[in-house]
């Protein structure tokens, strides 16, 4: 999947060759979408019930992202990176904001990728 590739090497480059400040904004959209993900999954699955088939594992992992420690693990890691930025300086913040941003991009990208069933070019899946 390109755009896991592209994420995860942003990702990776960010955590590995900048400070801790930029890293932990960079990881926060994964976490938060996540988080936000299981909670409307969680809704959708308690509206309709046993209206519709799943697999266990669909329903495991609606419980870990929907559930209320998952919830309490993301809140503790907004805290966490919300009091680095207060003791940051104004040019640390800006270049939290924008690794954040881009992260968020590029989780759109990732989820995005899966609902279109995206895949690398048909000339390269052949090498």
């Amino acid at each position: 999947m390109p755009n896991t590739l592209l994420y995860t090497s942003y990702l990776l480059r960010t955590v590995s060759t900048r400070d801790h400040a930029e890293g932990m904004a960079s990881l926060l959209p994964c976490f938060w979408v996540y988080m936000h993900v299981g909670k409307c999954m969680l809704k959708l699955r308690e509206e309709l019930g046993d209206q519709v088939k799943r697999c266990p594992q669909f329903d495991e992992w609606i419980d870990m992202y929907g559930g209320d420690e998952f919830e309490k693990e993301v809140t503790d890691y907004i805290e966490m990176v919300d009091d680095v930025a207060s003791k940051a300086s104004a040019e640390k913040v800006e270049l939290m904001k924008e690794h954040f941003l881009m992260c968020c991009k590029l989780e759109h990208m990732f989820w995005d990728q899966a609902m279109d069933q995206m895949d690398w070019p048909s000339e390269l899946n052949d090498k």
